[in-house]
């Protein structure tokens, strides 16, 4: 069932650093009996190498260190991928990219697509909000009805839609073309991030789940980072149809080349078996756990206020910047270039120190908003920096909440991932109606100022809580 807070402690942010040290075998880990009887074999040949071999195989860097034997023998059988596996991997990876790319390009065209158009860039903003209440609306839903299907023949559908959408809204003549193929895809984006990471760890055996779901995973943080600067370029060279028909092209590859290396992979029984009746007791225990209610409230305050500010910073750097066309792009590269650097620095001390990772992320994304809205009237080298650090900032922030997801509530983790996106897709569709909202009051300029409050404001408030809970538990540890 969900997971909920025990006596001594106060939730989902305390536990978010204690579990991982709780967590923390003393001995070599335990290894699946079903793993067993097929490395005995392995292990044997083993013994009958050299001491100099034996200490290379030790060391090796696909196996895990063990104390005993068996169990480096063990690990090494687990770390090794076949190649249909690995590209299968690759493959899900790029499908990601197209699809986090696809829905928030509009960001980086925002000018030339409300010229072609001839709308206003409000409306062409709106085009993001309105994807991500249908993604909000429908994951839920269309999860649970989509339950029965097999994975594989799952994963191809989503791609396919996002295929054709896009391909769609390139020949769409007319803003209301636009808007419906976009949300025909948004139908298919909440099934595609609910199942992606379980299909990534059916791909791989026991024991390299978090692997193969963290190579899927990289498409997503290199759209989050890249995907925008890269349709920015594209569009500015070609025009946005271009752009955008490029992107259907990387869906496409990944459609195809699923479609001959994916295996088969079959219905979760549980998942078949269960139907609705039996979803809503899950959903509903889900729900009731209040730590990731909490996580979930975090996650959509951090969202709004960085895509308040985000989907307008091509508005932000043209009017604090003088920053447009070629240069626009460019400095959207190096926003990207910054963001891959914020998700490799978090990733590196995520594990180590979970609750510090997560709040120096938070303070560089309060101090990169403050930054923009401290430079914009007379310093435009200081708003693209803090531009570029916020890029840096908030690539990294999707990192420690997923991963604070799947501590929180490790037993309904399917569930507890689409409220999870329910929560991001709010913050999206919040986020770019409050942007919008702003740019039609001529008061886009406070837009930085209010997010990095909002911020602050959050970052104090669970530093307090962490400092409480940890006196807590040291009371009732000395009790």
């Amino acid at each position: 069932m969900c997971s909920t807070p025990g006596p001594h402690t106060t939730g989902w942010w305390f536990r978010l650093g204690r579990r991982r040290r709780a967590a923390r075998p003393t001995t070599s880990p335990a290894v699946p009996t079903d793993v067993l009887a097929s490395s005995i074999r392995s292990c044997v040949s083993i013994h009958n190498h050299s001491m100099s071999d034996l200490d290379h195989a030790r060391h090796s860097s696909r196996t895990v260190t063990s104390a005993r034997l068996g169990n480096a023998c063990i690990v090494t059988q687990m770390n090794r991928i076949d190649a249909r596996s690995w590209s299968s991997l690759v493959l899900l990876g790029c499908a990601a990219f197209a699809y986090n790319t696809s829905e928030s390009f509009p960001v980086g065209l925002l000018p030339e697509m409300s010229r072609d158009l001839g709308v206003t860039e409000p409306q062409i903003g709106s085009l993001l909000t309105l994807y991500a209440v249908v993604v909000a609306v429908t994951v839920l839903p269309l999860v649970i009805a989509a339950s029965g299907i097999a994975r594989r023949r799952l994963i191809l559908v989503t791609i396919g839609v996002l295929v054709a959408s896009n391909l769609a809204m390139a020949l769409a003549p007319t803003y209301e073309l636009v808007l419906v193929s976009r949300l025909v895809s948004a139908t298919t984006h909440g099934i595609f991030w609910s199942i992606v990471a379980p299909t990534a760890a059916m791909l791989v055996a026991r024991g390299r789940e978090g692997f193969a779901t963290s190579v899927a995973f990289m498409g997503s943080s290199l759209a989050m980072v890249a995907g925008t600067p890269l349709m920015a370029a594209l569009g500015t060279m070609w025009g946005w149809r271009t752009a955008v028909t490029v992107l259907a092209g990387v869906a496409a590859l990944a459609f195809v080349g699923l479609a001959l290396v994916m295996p088969k992979l079959e219905v979760v029984r549980d998942d078949q078996a269960r139907g609705l009746a039996g979803w809503l007791p899950l959903l509903v225990s889900t729900v009731s756990n209040r730590a990731l209610l909490r996580l979930c409230a975090l996650t959509v305050l951090l969202v709004v206020t960085y895509f308040a500010v985000y989907t307008y910073i091509s508005l932000i750097l043209d009017r604090s910047a003088d920053v447009s066309g070629p240069g626009l792009a460019g400095v959207l590269l190096a926003y990207g270039i910054a963001g891959l650097l914020g998700v490799w620095m978090i990733g590196k001390f995520l594990d180590a120190s979970p609750r510090r990772s997560a709040l120096v992320t938070m303070w560089v994304l309060t101090v990169a908003l403050a930054g923009i809205g401290l430079f914009s009237s007379w310093a435009p080298a200081g708003v693209v920096a803090s531009v570029v650090l916020l890029g840096a900032a908030f690539a990294a922030t999707p990192v420690f909440l997923q991963a604070s997801v799947l501590r929180v509530a490790p037993e309904t983790s399917d569930v507890a991932s689409s409220l999870y996106v329910v929560a991001f897709q709010i913050g999206i569709a919040g986020g770019s109606l409050l942007g919008g909202l702003a740019v039609d009051a001529s008061l886009l300029e406070a837009v930085p100022w209010i997010a990095a409050g909002a911020v602050a404001v959050a970052v104090i408030v669970l530093t307090l809580r962490t400092r409480t809970s940890a006196r807590t538990m040291e009371d009732a540890t000395a009790g």
